[in-house]
């Protein structure tokens, strides 16, 4: 008898169903931040291409290609010889108009102060009011015309719109241009943005990093997520986003890629176990049983993105031996 109550406290001392003993980590331990990337390229937000606005030959062209310009500078003078004359003659028919008009005020008001006494007829009274409706209308439409040829004469001057490199002259000095004609292509040198097209899954991941990086050329430039597409791009099937520059920026053209620290926790690929044909995780429960964590979006071989309480129990020694339920003691 004494025998048998031996036997049994060495089993009840044995671990439970002869499981050997494993280890447990928590998932802060062995959580990993990955390291991402994707393609980009510093864009201009302004780049233009320069027409002409009238008819006219290309008198001059002060600037080159591969010059920087500054917001207003002259880039190409046409002949204004015409629209100068235009001008003339409208400032000419205004000052007609003027002379026109202050006659018909005159003898509006002249009639209108007669008229009382009835040395002027109403059908007088009322031609006058007429003629000087007229006159009115003439004055208004000289001055309107002096507007318009003086805007043709400004035209003549073609200027930059913004601070600028200028990429390419499209017609030489002596040429005919009309309205339409290409003239220079611009490219902004201050609005600049870098672009990258990056996948759905690492878009929350970029959107909430503590720093980016742009490297190009050898270079790399600190730069800071200013808007992120909320939709998915057809052919790429990426979502764009764009970021500035935090100081010093790149050329536009200027292709890289941006570089960036997921802060979003990490399983990393050793963890991932699979049982009866699932990907998975291996963890502790509460009685110190096995339990199976399915990750049906998990691939085998890589780190998974996993949100998991930072005190969660994980089997490490020993998790690919331990059975979904088998009870494991911990050494």
């Amino acid at each position: 008898m004494k025998r048998w109550l031996t036997f049994l406290l060495v089993l009840a001392c044995l671990p439970a169903s002869g499981a050997e003993p494993v280890t447990v980590v928590t998932y802060d331990d062995i959580a990993v931040y990955l390291e991402r990337q994707a393609a980009a390229r510093v864009e201009s937000l302004d780049e233009a291409r320069l027409s002409a606005q009238v008819s006219a030959t290309v008198k001059r062209i002060p600037v080159r290609p591969g010059q920087t310009v500054a917001a207003g500078e002259l880039l190409l003078e046409l002949d204004p010889a015409d629209y100068r004359i235009q001008v003339n003659a409208a400032q000419a028919r205004l000052e007609a108009a003027d002379a026109n008009h202050d006659m018909a005020r005159h003898r509006v008001e002249r009639a209108r102060r007669l008229a009382p006494q009835n040395f002027v007829s109403e059908d007088q009274l009322l031609e006058a009011e007429t003629r000087y409706r007229q006159a009115q209308a003439e004055h208004e439409a000289a001055r309107q015309e002096l507007n318009g040829a003086e805007l043709a004469l400004e035209r003549t001057l073609v200027k930059a719109p913004f601070a600028a490199v200028v990429t390419e002259r499209l017609i030489g000095v002596g040429a005919l241009a009309s309205p339409g004609t290409p003239l220079l292509e611009l490219v902004a040198v201050d609005e600049l943005e870098v672009v990258a097209g990056v996948s759905p899954e690492l878009a929350d991941g970029l959107a909430s990093a503590e720093s980016v990086r742009f490297e190009s050329g050898g270079r790399s430039e600190a730069v800071e997520l200013l808007r992120m597409a909320p939709v998915v791009t057809r052919g790429g099937r990426n979502r764009q986003a764009r970021l500035g520059f935090v100081a010093t920026s790149l050329p536009a053209g200027s292709e890289g890629r941006i570089r960036w620290t997921d802060p979003r926790p990490a399983l990393p690929a050793q963890y991932i176990v699979q049982r009866d044909g699932q990907l998975g995780l291996m963890l502790l429960a509460e009685d110190e049983s096995a339990e199976f964590l399915p990750l049906p979006e998990a691939d085998s071989g890589r780190p998974h993105l996993l949100d998991l309480p930072g005190d969660t129990l994980l089997i490490d020694d020993g998790r690919r031996r331990v059975s979904p339920g088998q009870r494991v003691p911990i050494r």
